[in-house]
């Protein structure tokens, strides 16, 4: 099963499966060691910009908690099977049939009524986390758009159900998280995606880069290779902005459209929301109808000619804007999505995985969404800061008040090395994270998939020792229960 990723314009990469940054150390060229220094700068403004922005980004906190509540469904699912069920199951997917799929040839439906419910509830939490993010495409002339409706409704409340009151909003009797009149907006035609929306604001982040204090020895290749991609892909969601607005936009004003459009308000982290319109849930509507906000006409303008970014008053005032106009609202997390105040509780052993793997981003997460209640700014215009006085904070890592939930604190670098803060956790606790994290993102593939397991979110490196390997499937047939590993 592929990895859903987070790219930089130079191949770097944060995997959202395994929540781990792929991103090679600074390579020295003596030759020219400021421009290497640049380059390296560029990649990581762009990858950092990606945890800040999905971790403190409502939608970003909904997807994790999607992908965890997957997570459960298939573990408690497997283990809950019957010894003459598991061997049914470890036969059909040595067969090529997997437990949970669309298809009703999925050995699942053979296997008893509640793991076919199951079976329906992990492809709807599945299909909400892919549809929201953007790596399933919404073919609006194949869907049935009733059908599509309730399983993105059974994703959220199931959702809101299995972590009410453990990092979202307690479930009250008369609460049931619903998605109402989902449709087209555009009759059909999807022009960007939620992921794509993420790409630009990494990209517009880098920017930042070329206006900071040392433009004047930035290479000018480095500059090329920026407005390229600008051209690009990546660049796909600023030029429909400006077509919607009708004018040319700033690089802020169209991180403030973004901002905007990452943060609806959902059911279980927001109080009083629970039934939510696709139109409003979906970033990239949101996106739309933001931009329509940006036209000539309108009051909200920025250039980083005048300042790095808007004030914060400007950017709340153009998000009240756009809901009076539209009626599409900007969400906020109303509950403490983690008790966990430090890394080193999220390695305790006596967690279970799944809990594990999602411990490092909702602590994060819990800790943005701080940032983002006092200055919106440090989240939405996050690459300014870089440049940016209110950014020195960020530059000591060794500073008693360190921010340290700004960046992806588990990493891959050199060739497949694993890579952690030690100052915040020791070897065997950085180990039981990256334990926990292989094991839990093992999920999709034993239940959605058929074969050994996929270890392309995973570092390189232990894999490349036999005896590491050995003790890694292990741990993985024993936590998963079935016979399954990565070769």
């Amino acid at each position: 099963m592929s990895s859903p990723v987070l790219h930089s314009t130079t191949g770097a990469q944060l995997n959202l499966r395994s929540q781990l940054l792929f991103h090679d150390n600074m390579r020295d060229k003596p030759n020219d060691l400021v421009t290497s220094l640049m380059s390296w700068n560029l990649v990581h403004a762009h990858e950092t910009s990606h945890w800040v922005r999905f971790h403190g980004s409502t939608i970003g906190v909904l997807l994790t908690f999607l992908r965890a509540t997957r997570d459960t469904l298939a573990d408690y699912s497997i283990r809950n099977l019957d010894s003459n069920d598991r061997a049914a199951f470890e036969k059909h997917r040595n067969d090529g049939i997997p437990l949970f799929a669309w298809n009703t040839k999925a050995s699942a439906y053979s296997l008893g009524r509640e793991i076919a419910n199951n079976c329906l509830t992990w492809l709807s939490l599945h299909r909400a986390y892919t549809i929201l993010l953007g790596f399933e495409p919404l073919n609006w002339s194949n869907i049935d758009q009733e059908a599509m409706q309730d399983s993105l409704t059974l994703a959220l409340h199931t959702t809101w159900s299995q972590w009410t009151g453990r990092g979202m909003l307690p479930l009250e009797s008369e609460d049931y998280a619903r998605v109402h009149s989902f449709g087209p907006l555009l009759g059909g035609d999807e022009p960007i995606t939620t992921r794509l929306l993420f790409e630009c604001a990494g990209l517009l982040d880098e920017g930042y880069l070329f206006r900071g204090p040392h433009p004047g020895i930035m290479d000018r290749g480095l500059q090329r290779m920026w407005d390229i991609n600008r051209r690009g892909e990546y660049g796909k969601p600023y030029r429909l902005a400006e077509s919607m607005a009708g004018r040319s936009l700033s690089h802020s004003e169209v991180l403030t459209l973004i901002d905007f459009a990452l943060n609806p308000p959902l059911p279980g982290l927001q109080k009083g929301v629970s039934t939510i319109d696709w139109r409003e849930l979906y970033p990239p509507y949101r996106f739309l109808f933001a931009a329509a906000e940006m036209a000539e006409r309108r009051t909200y303008k920025h250039s980083e000619a005048v300042n790095a970014r808007p004030t914060i008053d400007h950017v709340s005032n153009f998000y009240s804007t756009v809901t009076r106009e539209t009626d599409i609202r900007v969400g906020s997390i109303d509950c403490q999505l983690t008790e966990d105040s430090d890394l080193r509780d999220i390695a305790d052993p006596r967690r279970s995985f799944a809990r594990r793997m999602m411990g490092v981003p909702l602590l994060s997460a819990d800790r943005l969404h701080g940032e983002r209640r006092a200055d919106v700014r440090s989240i939405s215009h996050f690459g300014s800061m870089l440049i940016d006085m209110d950014g020195y904070r960020l530059l000591d890592p060794e500073a008693p008040d360190y921010p340290w939930w700004f960046f992806p604190p588990l990493k891959v670098i050199n060739d497949g090395v694993y890579g952690w803060p030690a100052k915040r956790l020791s070897l065997d606790e950085a180990s039981d994270l990256l334990i926990g994290s292989a094991i839990s993102s093992a999920y999709d593939d034993v239940v959605h998939g058929v074969g050994p397991l996929g270890r392309d979110h995973l570092p390189a490196a232990p894999f490349r020792d036999p005896d590491e390997t050995a003790a890694l499937n292990d741990m993985a047939r024993y936590h998963l229960g079935v016979n399954i590993g990565w070769t």
